[in-house]
């Protein structure tokens, strides 16, 4: 008489056969060493970085190198007018010159000029800055930016692995050095968007605020009106409409005719390459660094502008998963428009974590990590390899980068949006599931 065989024996014939089977490999992103280490060291350089350059600058007998942050020196100096009654002469470039001067002697030795551009209203906010002297005030102005990106990006990435990468992107180090104001815009861009689903109306003053730097936030109107988000679109309004009245009745109405005339030097300094165009990441520049006519420059640049805005309307106009509209609205900001320099590429960091963002809920394409550590460097590769060879090559990134969004929604178009279920609605939690709840086998890790 034959025996069964026993169900202890079924179960180890299986467990054998299934350790008999190879094992799949792991990807490299699914490491959180070598993820954590790479972003580490990204930030020791960074802050190695800074510190030679501020020792080759503070130290030095006769100093070869600018101070950090030279570009805040109109920021300051607006400051400085404004405080003495004075603040249609913040847009005088020669007063705006001798200030400058004044509180910072290396500003004579450019060989250019630093004008104050930015609109009215950016004055009200910054009025108090020049009371400090120009480095304890720059000091905190880095410091207050830096904690704002960094508050906004974990609202966007909130799992711990997010930390290291969102500091070390270098796009941050880019900023700091250069004294610029990227970390507030994109800050205010990264609230305006975790804030949209839950939170319209503040998400609509974020994105009105952003209007100090108009060419960054012209596209987040026309997202909120594709989206038929009237909340965000009337606050976003509002907004605009509130601190541009400010600004006229703090400095008069005649600011705005002296601002405008302002705007007409920055235009010109790019249509006649006397700005630094090597660091204007736009294919404007990069058809006029190939020898192309201004004229037909901007027809190049205006085509991918409208195909660049056909494809924000498409994603935005219909429903959808919410971080690839986001992704895609912040990689369009930096293709429409034509006045955008490679430390606005601090915005960057945004679209990388709302792309890291549905890849952990719905899964990865084929090379869509690896393009998102391409992403995660271009700030670096523009500022090292742009003025090296003399042709600017990041705008071909950022339009790749839209591509893959493109792909990606179309690819997945059959895979359910796991942020719009219960863990967004029901616990007042931003965070993907995948954050609160991670799962070992499938979640990359930089998102543990």
């Amino acid at each position: 008489m034959t025996s069964k065989p026993s169900a202890v024996a079924n179960v180890t014939n299986v467990a054998e056969v299934a350790s008999s089977r190879p094992r799949a490999r792991r990807h490299w992103s699914e490491d959180p060493a070598r993820i954590r280490l790479y972003s580490v060291a990204a930030i020791v350089l960074a802050l190695a970085v800074l510190g030679i350059w501020g020792y080759r600058y503070a130290w030095s007998a006769t100093p070869t190198i600018s101070p950090i942050g030279l570009d805040f020196l109109p920021f300051w100096g607006a400051s400085h007018f404004v405080l003495q009654g004075h603040a249609l002469d913040a847009y005088n470039v020669d007063l705006m010159t001798k200030v400058q001067i004044a509180e910072q002697p290396w500003a004579d030795k450019i060989g250019g000029v630093l004008p104050w551009l930015y609109p009215p209203v950016m004055m009200v906010f910054l009025a108090p800055i020049a009371l400090l002297p120009f480095t304890y005030a720059y000091t905190l102005y880095a410091c207050v930016g830096l904690g704002l990106y960094y508050a906004a990006l974990r609202r966007t990435a909130p799992w711990p692995g997010a930390r290291f990468p969102t500091l070390g992107f270098p796009g941050v180090l880019l900023v700091i050095i250069a004294g610029q104001i990227a970390l507030y815009t994109t800050a205010l861009a990264g609230f305006s968007l975790v804030m949209l689903r839950k939170r319209p109306v503040w998400a609509g003053v974020f994105a009105g605020l952003l209007f100090v730097k108009p060419h960054v936030a012209l596209l987040f109107p026309l997202a909120f009106l594709c989206a038929r988000e009237w909340r965000a679109l009337g606050a976003c309004i509002a907004t605009v409409i509130g601190t541009t009245v400010l600004a006229a009745a703090v400095f008069g109405i005649d600011v705005y005719a002296t601002f405008l005339h302002a705007s007409e030097f920055a235009r010109q300094s790019i249509v006649n390459g006397t700005a630094q165009i090597a660091r204007v990441p736009t294919f404007f520049i990069t058809a006029r660094m190939l020898g192309a006519s201004v004229e037909v420059a901007a027809i190049v640049h205006g085509v991918i502008a409208l195909c660049t805005v056909a494809v924000l309307i498409d994603f935005w106009r219909r429903p959808g998963v919410f971080a690839l509209r986001a992704a895609t609205l912040v990689c369009a900001t930096t293709l429409v428009s034509p006045y955008l320099y490679d430390y606005d590429l601090t915005l960057l960091a945004l679209v990388i974590a709302w792309y890291v963002r549905d890849g952990i809920a719905r899964g990865w394409l084929r090379g869509e990590r690896e393009w998102l550590v391409l992403l995660w460097i271009t700030p670096a590769l523009g500022l090292l390899g742009s003025l090296q060879i003399g042709f600017q090559f990041l705008p071909f990134i950022t339009l790749g980068t839209l591509a893959m969004l493109w792909r990606r929604r179309r690819r997945l178009a059959h895979v359910p949006d796991v942020h719009h279920g219960n863990d967004a609605t029901s616990s007042g939690d931003d965070r993907p599931a995948t954050a609160r709840a991670p799962r070992t086998d499938t979640t990359p890790a930089f998102t543990r």
